[in-house]
């Protein structure tokens, strides 16, 4: 296996930190797995297309912990995973003479990621371009205490607005075209949004706004498929 692909599988759920724990599920020819975030702004599902390299599920508590443990090995690396009863409990990872063992949760103390089973309308559609990725990236590190950002529509222009307050604050905007219906500020996390771009930098994406508070952002790529659900922030 190579370590850069189960690394950025990692990634596009860990979120820098956002997301520890999950449950990883063989599907026949992907390894997929379901996200929440701790503060319940980011659900998501992720997909990597590949040989699972275990039976069943596999519950992993502390992905901060994994990182490092995989920053001892090489590239090309074999994991071995161990069950018992029925139950995978432990992860072995080998490079050359490098072993190390990571220790699987039991999935049951998994918290659950709930499911969206009817999403609204969404009156905005946008790629998510470079440029797209740069301006908001770019846009967050210089405001890198902003919690939120908010998406506008208004004369046919997308406007995104990092630290949006109605009061006078520090933000920086941008547009971006595509908007059709009007649409009044609507706030997410911008802090999430900024990591799901940096995890998946690279593929093909798309974002959808609803007015009534739901923005779905998709990724489509050679090894991963990634979708996220971001739920308004309230002033």
């Amino acid at each position: 296996m190579e370590k850069s692909k189960l690394q950025s599988f990692i990634n596009r759920y860990y979120l820098a930190g956002n997301c520890e724990a999950v449950v990883l599920k063989n599907n026949t020819d992907t390894v997929c797995c379901d996200l929440i975030d701790s503060d319940q702004t980011v659900v998501g599902k992720i997909k990597w297309k590949t040989d699972p390299f275990m039976n069943g599920e596999m519950g992993i508590n502390h992905t901060g912990a994994l990182i490092k443990m995989l920053s001892a090995v090489g590239e090309k690396l074999d994991i071995d995973v161990q069950e018992s009863s029925g139950k995978n409990y432990a992860m072995k990872i080998s490079e050359g003479s490098t072993k190390a063992t990571f220790m699987l949760a039991d999935t049951t103390v998994i918290p659950g990621v709930p499911t969206i089973n009817e999403e609204p309308e969404y009156e905005v559609i946008l790629d998510l371009n470079d440029e797209f990725t740069s301006k908001f990236i770019k846009a967050k590190n210089a405001l890198p205490d902003a919690n939120n950002f908010a998406v506008q529509v208004q004369g046919g222009k997308i406007k995104f607005i990092i630290n949006y307050s109605t009061v006078n604050s520090d933000n920086i905007s941008f547009e971006m075209d595509g908007g059709t219906t009007a649409m009044e500020p609507i706030c997410f996390s911008a802090n999430k949004l900024k990591e799901v771009l940096v995890a998946n930098k690279g593929d093909a994406g798309k974002m959808y706004i609803s007015s009534n508070g739901l923005a779905r952002i998709d990724f489509t790529g050679n090894d991963f498929d990634s979708n996220y659900w971001l739920v308004q922030l309230q002033n």
